[in-house]
């Protein structure tokens, strides 16, 4: 059995495989995301929105206000890269890449990924490990694998 395991955070993710629990870890590509780490202000053209509140309506003074919105543009870019990371894992899911995927992230990229992935590669989903391993090495990815995941 082929475990498929992606180790991703907002700017990178890298992909590894292995038979078993006692290694070696082989590497299987990476994605990078250019726009992470850059500000609304970076990754936008126009000045932030604005909206002017009070006046003779509201009987006092007038006044600006600084509308961000719901959704920031760099939140919007984690999601895009979120759904690029998913559709390569199923893309490898369709070319029999794996028998099972484990995903590693921080929470909030690995509720995204989660979200991001289609029914049938979740359906190939073994385990989740709600950690930034991005910097490290193929050990202390290795340590963290529950047993289980290979039992399932």
């Amino acid at each position: 059995m082929n475990l498929r395991i992606v180790v991703a955070d907002e700017r990178q993710a890298n992909f590894f495989d292995t038979y078993n629990l006692n290694g070696p870890l082989t590497p299987r590509g990476s994605v990078q995301n250019g726009k992470a780490g850059l500000k609304d202000t970076d990754l936008e053209t126009d000045r932030a929105g604005r909206r002017f509140g009070g006046g003779a309506q509201s009987n006092g003074p007038a006044h600006r206000h600084g509308v961000d919105g719901e959704r920031s543009t760099e939140r919007h870019d984690v999601e895009l890269f979120a759904k690029e990371v998913a559709n390569k894992i199923d893309y490898a899911r369709t070319q029999k890449e794996f028998d099972k995927l484990l995903l590693v992230a921080p929470p909030k990229m690995l509720g995204l990924l989660r979200q991001s992935l289609p029914s049938q590669a979740h359906s190939m989903l073994a385990g989740e490990i709600t950690k930034d391993l991005v910097r490290h090495g193929p050990e202390a990815i290795l340590k963290l694998i529950p047993p289980d995941t290979f039992f399932q």
